[in-house]
């Protein structure tokens, strides 16, 4: 049967419509078949732990297609998640029973429904020592992960958060990096009819690899991962040096330390590849940049772009966001400030500041690469048509047979691409392919994003996941077109027109040789035509 969201149902409960103990159903006729064999007196059910209606299923075989669970006749079942990721909450909580058994620690497993479901995170509680471990699997707006956060940590002497894929909003990831020096990852892995959890920490410089759950530890201090180098404190609130430098009055600084101070951390945000707030900035640089005005905001930012030095340099407080992941205003104010242009919309300062977002990425990520250049801006404050100026290309000359062939160092951009956008820009460029540009533009700005992948920090590399796989579908449902003929070289051309010229004298030749058949041969003449005689000149 298939779901309401239109996919079939591969993840039921074995034994009762409460159980907890999930499966994956084998999508192939063979391995279902033996499945049937090991475990003839299972009965599997829709279980209320998958979000389901509760009613038994039946496992249909097929040689045709994909084999997958049914519901029986005239069964309404409002169950939206259905896939084989749709149990993994439940597949966790076993993995979990077993690591807590194994390692003789104490510890119970619960699922939690925070609004979507009853598989939204999964709790892991150490009674004896208060250890939390909490497994995010829905994502979690930042200001409520904050309130979760603070509530679990009232009653935790440590506190471990695992967050699942694309469940982590950057404001979150930030403040992690901060306190942590890394963020806790999880995923799953298939091993037959079960999933298997797997774990890694990263940060925006590295990750470790993933490793099953047994490879962890739980330690005084949280969970452990090997190879992570923790940063952290002994409890889940805030150390006792964090704790009383926030607690106390902010030192007043001077402006040369300010801008010092605001720099190192603008600078050490794009080795990260991240874009702050002026919030995580202050919990960077100092806490009394906090309660700065907007016009003293802007007078230290003018001095720290001015103090990055050579002309061109990406101007380092346009990473600066507000909570909407958009620009502040005052941000134009400082490219104005600069000498750079004042943006006249909040649409042309977006895109202004995403691209010199991307430039200090080039500039000051591990490793560094070469900057694209600056959007440059007209008198009215709109972005100015950019003049596509193609790169000179080192040229190597490979003589072979036929003659020379030009090999070029650096390879040409995709076609269909006048000029390229930068990293940050290719979702919004993605974006604007569908509506606008057409097929030929999305599938050059594709081959652009494979790259771009390798480079984004963990927030927009999500959004340009998403973006190409939305145009990845949009392109699949476009109808076929006629495949357009590869231009030929000149020397191809010329060898396809020696090779025409051949055919056509080698015919012409073999038509010479033979006789001309007369197409009048063996027929009658017409009456009087052989009586005719030459007319005789008169003399």
């Amino acid at each position: 049967m298939i779901g309401s969201d239109g996919r079939l149902v591969q993840t039921a409960v074995i034994g009762s419509r409460n159980s907890g103990r999930a499966i994956i159903l084998p999508t192939d006729a063979d391995e279902l078949t033996r499945w049937r064999r090991r475990h003839p007196t299972y009965t599997y059910w829709c279980g209320t732990q998958l979000g389901g209606c509760g009613n038994e299923l039946s496992d249909r075989l097929y040689r045709d297609k994909v084999c997958h669970f049914a519901h029986r006749p005239h069964t309404s079942c409002h169950r939206t998640a259905t896939g084989a990721a749709s149990a993994d909450h439940l597949f966790i909580k076993d993995d979990l029973a077993a690591w807590a058994g194994r390692n003789r620690l104490k510890g119970r497993a619960t699922s939690r429904d925070l609004g979507t479901g009853p598989g939204d995170a999964v709790d892991f509680r150490v009674g004896g020592a208060r250890q939390y471990v909490r497994f995010q699997f829905s994502k979690l707006a930042h200001a409520e992960w904050q309130q979760a956060r603070q509530r679990l940590s009232s009653d935790a002497a440590t506190l471990d958060w695992v967050f699942g894929p694309g469940t982590a909003q950057p404001e979150t990831m930030e403040e992690l990096y901060d306190d942590y020096g890394y963020l806790l990852r999880f995923r799953f892995a298939t091993h037959g009819a079960v999933r298997r959890i797997r774990l890694r920490a990263e940060d925006p410089r590295r990750s470790t690899n993933w490793v099953p759950l047994d490879a962890c530890a739980m330690t005084p201090a949280g969970l452990r991962v090997p190879g992570a180098e923790p940063r952290r404190r002994s409890g889940p609130g805030p150390t006792a040096e964090t704790g009383a430098r926030r607690a106390a009055a902010p030192v007043r600084r001077s402006r040369e330390e300010q801008v010092l101070a605001l720099k190192e951390a603008l600078v050490s945000a794009a080795g990260f590849r991240t874009r702050p707030t002026w919030e995580a900035l202050a919990r960077s640089a100092g806490s009394d940049l906090l309660g700065l005005s907007v016009p003293d905001r802007v007078s230290l930012l003018v001095a720290v772009d001015q103090a990055c030095g050579r002309e061109g340099s990406p101007l380092l407080s346009a990473l600066i966001r507000t909570g909407e992941s958009d620009p502040p205003s005052y941000v134009g104010d400082v490219a104005a400030a600069v000498g750079s242009g004042t943006p006249a919309t909040a649409a042309v300062l977006r895109r202004w500041c995403q691209r010199e977002a991307d430039r200090a990425f080039a500039v000051y990520g591990v490793p560094s690469r070469t900057a694209p250049p600056r959007l440059p801006l007209t008198l009215d404050g709109q972005l100015a048509a950019q003049q596509s100026t193609a790169p000179v290309q080192h040229r190597t000359i490979v003589h072979v047979e036929g003659g020379p062939v030009l090999q070029y160092a650096v390879r040409p951009k995709p076609r269909g691409l006048a000029s390229a956008p930068g990293d940050t820009e290719i979702g919004d460029a993605l974006h604007s392919a569908r509506l606008r540009r057409g097929p030929r533009y999305a599938a050059a700005l594709m081959v652009l994003g494979e790259k771009a992948l390798t480079r984004l920090p963990e927030p927009q590399r999500t959004e340009l996941v998403a973006e190409m796989a939305t145009t990845r579908r949009w392109l699949d449902s476009l109808p076929d077109t006629p495949a357009q003929q590869s231009k030929k070289s000149r020397r191809a051309k010329r060898i396809a027109a020696a090779k025409q010229s051949a055919r056509t004298k080698k015919t012409q030749q073999g038509q010479q040789g033979k006789k001309a058949k007369n197409p009048l041969q063996g027929a009658r003449p017409l009456p009087g035509v052989g009586d005719a005689r030459p007319e005789k000149k008169p003399k």
